[in-house]
């Protein structure tokens, strides 16, 4: 509260009322000097004198002070008629049985009644009809002391509802409550506006959404602010699971004790962070179920318009399929330069070793040691030739005479076939394929070949005997079927799995690798394609898909 000094008037009023003072202490003084005849005269005269000084200047200052207040009064309602016609809000008097008692011009802006002929004896019909209890029971709860705070909408003249943020606030004069005001706030431009928000807000949500990359963003602190439907696809979080928390999820920068690495201290937030963004060409993110996968990423800053930064916003990938095109382009390299160098070879090796075994049966002796070096030389002999023809196989494509076969008839035919090394390695082959399998277009020999390799592969790896399974079912609609061979080996270390199918790569001591890739070669030659899954100690799965004839037709046709 403001104190404000002491006015003119009041000091003058008390300089004078001390004179008087003084004036009757002065006759009470000498009245005790003078006889007692005395006394009476004079008191009477310096009583009448000082009694009458300040009747009069009780009486005038008496009216200064009344004058002032009557002032000061008329100023203040001054001023709260100011406040009251001149507030931007629409202001309404209300008296305890809610009859209207003065409301000021924004009465008029907001529902187009004139404040001089607003005046009726109820505000209810002013009250939109769906919102009239609602108003109602916040004006009893106003009318007993408390103020209220609502939303409802009001009629405006032409009948049309006019949304609005209601105030109703007690009337108290000195210790009653007298009536409510009402202050109505006009909510259509904040709802339109609000409106207009929504509506950008979907749009950007829309855009995210449709987006086939990964999109969010994260503050300077690190923190998801938003998250779009393709991230939470490619990681497995949900859009609740990471706005508002740090990133360290789909990072994981961890330290050598599993802890995470400081915001502030990781250089992968740094790098997202920095003002003029950046690519990365290859990175690792984690998902939910813990696993990694290699990402491309592009971080651009959200600045303020004063050029603050506000965060930034990343857009990642997941390069998993790039990065295996890759390596098969990479492989198919291999194999085309292989090709050129085995079409060289194969060349140039077929002549002489002609020559050679044809001489080499023209060497006939008697002796047992002659003729046992004779043989290790035709062994060998016939090693070379099987490693040409496998390189001649890779150098130019092979004549194919394409049937309809079913793959019950050649899995079957390679068993019988491969039965006695499985008998002599004590390894026994269940065979699970259902005659009744859609056919495929094939050529059967080539097919064959392939099975033969896999299952001689399988037999060598089993040393210690075990079981052979082979299975086949349909995929999907049934225009595919898998073959897969799981054996009980030795296995494939996780490091050689990825190399398998390249020349010269082989887990066997003296193999040469062409096998396996030819096999592979005469795979994708029929569109399909072939997997190898491994562990060590446990085995090996091989399954080979194929197109079914119904469709290669289907194929064919749209060719």
């Amino acid at each position: 509260m403001t104190m404000h000094p002491p006015s003119t008037s009041s000091r003058k009023l008390t300089f004078y009322l001390a004179i008087a003072l003084i004036l009757i202490g002065i006759d009470v003084f000498y009245l005790h000097q003078l006889s007692y005849f005395q006394q009476t005269h004079l008191a009477v005269i310096f009583f009448d004198i000082g009694l009458f000084v300040l009747l009069v200047l009780l009486s005038f200052f008496g009216k200064r002070i009344i004058m002032r207040r009557q002032d000061f009064i008329s100023e203040s309602l001054e001023r709260y008629k100011s406040l009251f016609d001149n507030h931007p809000d629409s202001i309404i008097s209300f008296s305890l049985d809610g009859e209207i008692l003065s409301a000021n011009h924004g009465l008029e802006s907001l529902l187009g009644f004139c404040p001089e002929t607003s005046k009726s004896p109820s505000f209810l019909p002013m009250i939109h009809p769906p919102d009239l209890v609602k108003t109602l029971h916040h004006f009893q709860v106003a009318s007993t002391g408390m103020p209220q705070n609502f939303e409802a909408s009001f009629l405006h003249q032409n009948g049309q509802p006019i949304p609005s943020n209601v105030t109703f606030v007690p009337t108290i004069v000195g210790s009653e409550i007298v009536g409510v005001y009402a202050i109505l706030k006009d909510l259509t431009e904040i709802r339109e506006q609000k409106k207009e928000i929504d509506k950008l807000y979907k749009q950007n949500q829309l855009i995210l959404n449709s987006v086939s990359e990964g999109i969010y963003g994260i503050d300077t602190n690190g923190r998801t602010i938003f998250w779009n439907k393709a991230a939470e696809s490619i990681t497995g979080w949900k859009v609740d699971e990471m706005l508002g928390r740090r990133i360290h999820n789909l990072i994981r920068p961890a330290q050598q004790d599993g802890s995470f690495v400081p915001i502030e201290e990781s250089s992968t937030v740094s790098t997202m962070l920095q003002r003029e963004g950046s690519i990365v060409n290859e990175d690792l993110f984690w998902k939910k179920d813990g696993t990694s996968f290699p990402v491309e990423y592009m971080s651009s800053p959200m600045l303020e318009g004063s050029g603050q930064l506000l965060g930034t916003v990343i857009t990642f990938s997941d390069i998993t399929e790039l990065k295996k095109t890759q390596e098969l382009l990479i492989k198919s390299d291999k194999l085309s330069a292989v090709g050129q160098l085995a079409a060289g070879v194969a060349h140039e090796i077929r002549n002489p070793l002609t020559a050679l075994k044809g001489f080499l049966k023209l060497l006939h002796t008697s002796s047992a040691k002659e003729q046992y070096y004779v043989e290790i030389m035709q062994k060998e002999l016939q090693r070379i030739e099987f490693i040409v023809n496998e390189f001649l196989f890779v150098s130019k494509p092979q004549a194919t005479h394409f049937v309809t076969r079913t793959l019950y008839t050649i899995v079957m035919s390679t068993v019988e076939l491969l039965q006695p090394q499985a008998l002599l390695g004590n390894i026994e082959i269940d065979a699970e394929v259902d005659s009744g399998l859609p056919p495929v277009t094939c050529d059967e020999h080539q097919i064959k070949q392939v099975f033969i390799n896999i299952m001689k592969n399988a037999l060598e790896s089993m040393t210690q005997g075990g079981t052979l399974h082979i299975q086949a079912e349909l995929n999907g609609p049934g225009d595919q079927i898998t073959v897969r061979f799981i054996d009980q080996g030795c296995g494939i270390a996780p490091e050689r799995l990825p190399k398998l199918g390249e020349p010269f790569y082989s887990t066997k001591e003296k193999g040469t690798g062409l096998g396996l890739m030819v096999c592979y070669r005469i795979i994708e030659a029929h569109g399909g394609f072939m997997n190898i899954r491994s562990k060590l100690e446990e085995g090996t799965i091989v399954e080979i898909t194929l197109p079914t004839t119904t469709y290669s037709a289907k194929g064919a046709a749209t060719g």
